[in-house]
């Protein structure tokens, strides 16, 4: 069995994702088709969605500057570092499509919303992490 938890790092989808942008020759490029995808679709699944929640934290670590967890677990060192290894790389114009997919990873169309509204103890803390990192987003 896989890994599965609130935090934003605590699934094994999260970690896959996160390798896919470690690996990528165009970060920028995949975090922006990912939220793409998310607000395009009629149904997100939740490996997307965790892709989408993924995606957002590097955006929101590279915009910021910052290190910030909304669950108050450490980001992994791959996001953490990101904005030191690629300085390059300006994702400011993905906050607002970084939002709107994270606010569709709460909505009815998303698997993992569903998945989460069924743990009544756990997602309050899952929802609350994911409208902490839309806020900062929205700085």
């Amino acid at each position: 069995m896989g890994a599965w938890g609130y935090g934003h790092f605590e699934d094994d989808a999260a970690f896959d994702f996160m390798a896919e942008v470690e690996e990528s020759d165009n970060p920028k490029g995949l975090l922006k088709n990912t939220f793409k995808t998310a607000i395009d679709t009629d149904y997100l699944d939740a490996d997307a969605a965790n892709a989408v929640i993924v995606a957002a934290t590097y955006v929101d670590r590279q915009t910021h500057g910052t290190k910030f967890s909304a669950v108050d677990d450490d980001d992994p060192y791959d996001v953490d570092t990101f904005p030191d290894r690629h300085p390059e790389i300006d994702l400011s114009s993905l906050k607002g499509d970084a939002v709107q997919a994270l606010q569709i990873v709460l909505g009815e169309i998303s698997e993992l919303n569903e998945l989460w509204s069924e743990n009544d103890e756990l997602y309050p803390a899952w929802r609350q992490g994911i409208e902490k990192l839309i806020d900062r987003l929205r700085e």
